[in-house]
């Protein structure tokens, strides 16, 4: 059936739910003792009970790799409050944040093996798997709000094939994009190009590898709940990462200065297990997919949390974020073109029209800043 897009209600809504979700049983941060329970009961199709009134009801078990008390924490405790009004609580959404299931590298892996009914994730953690879907996090693209970034990305997701073999082996939720990530330095303030290139820079597999490296600098692989301990040692001397994950794990602690030029959005997915979802009563599916598409909106709080970090961090040293000038800029620019003409070419190798995938994307940004 072809995929559409849902119309969107946010602010009333949004608020509601997120006062729900902090208050009621929709989204729980369970312990470590419950996790191997729920990892179990959604091994095969989502769990099943039923109402006072006879009506059967059903427990989906999320997992994040990010923290409760972060943007993607309230996020997801929003949509599971969503879900659970839309739904008559015939659905709950049992939350299992920070990892406490499966990490970074593992959520998606956990959905395709049924040991958790939905995963919240990151596609740049799974090296060569979501190639098609990297567009969105080519640097300096014109993306410099979440929202409007995970309504390009969804709307690109609905309007063509282009990522339909990439998530062929799982039901999509959603599809959905951060706020924009800058190069957040240890105690360095590089003023140049050329001085990038003497550093080791945490960048996700991908289009953020891609740019360090013809930034002339040494890209280093650290998952995000690592990467403070790595800043901290100096195995990292810079990291490109988005305003949120500066502050959901505590790395304006670490870093001094913030080179803040757009390096890019991160991506991310909100798949369910194939059994899980036909496990489903047909209108439980319809409510749980245009629930979830409607909380493409809350990619608001990545927002939130960008101006509050930035002021966070402004308040302590009002030199700490700062940009390249002009000759500079333009310098990074030209390597933020080098590494979209690469990632072009290496999505044609691979059998796709590498230009006509990158041409899209940038369509659908357009489309959604108009």
């Amino acid at each position: 059936m072809k995929k559409r897009i849902l119309s969107i209600t946010l602010c009333i809504a949004f608020a509601g739910a997120l006062l729900a979700g902090c208050g009621s049983e929709s989204g729980t941060d369970t312990s470590s003792s419950g996790t191997d329970s729920a990892a179990q009961e959604s091994s095969d199709s989502a769990t099943k009970d039923s109402t006072d009134s006879g009506e059967e009801t059903y427990e989906l078990v999320v997992t994040s790799h990010d923290p409760r008390t972060s943007a993607t924490g309230e996020f997801l405790e929003a949509w599971a409050a969503a879900v659970r009004e839309a739904s008559d609580r015939r659905i709950n959404i049992i939350i299992q944040h920070n990892s406490t299931l499966a990490g970074a590298n593992e959520s998606y892996d956990f959905v395709l093996e049924g040991k958790t009914d939905i995963a919240w994730g990151l596609q740049s953690a799974y090296a060569d798997e979501f190639p098609i879907t990297e567009v969105f996090s080519l640097p300096m693209l014109d993306i410099d709000d979440a929202v409007e970034g995970s309504e390009a990305l969804w709307k690109f997701y609905n309007e063509t094939d282009y990522l339909d073999e990439e998530y062929s082996k799982v039901h999509v939720l959603l599809l959905h994009t951060n706020c924009q990530s800058p190069i957040a330095l240890v105690d360095q303030k590089i003023t140049t190009v050329e001085e990038l290139s003497a550093l080791n820079i945490r960048a996700n597999d991908g289009p953020a590898a891609l740019m360090a490296e013809n930034l002339g600098a040494t890209p280093v692989s650290v998952t995000i709940n690592n990467l403070y301990t790595s800043l901290m040692n100096r195995e990292s001397d810079a990291a490109i990462t988005d305003w949120h994950a500066i502050r959901a794990f505590a790395l304006n602690g670490v870093c001094d200065y913030y080179l803040d030029e757009n390096m890019g959005v991160s991506t991310y997915f909100m798949v369910m297990n194939l059994d899980s979802y036909n496990s489903l009563p047909e209108d439980l599916q319809e409510i749980l997919d245009e629930t979830s598409a409607e909380a493409i909106q809350y990619a608001s709080i990545w927002n939130v949390y960008e101006e509050e970090v930035r002021n966070l961090i402004t308040l302590v040293d009002p030199r700490a974020i700062y940009t390249f000038s002009d000759e500079e800029e333009a310098k990074l620019q030209a390597a933020a073109e080098e590494t979209a003409a690469d990632w072009i070419e290496e999505v044609t190798e691979l059998g796709y029209d590498g230009q006509a995938i990158y041409d899209k994307a940038v369509e659908c940004i357009e489309a959604v800043k108009q």
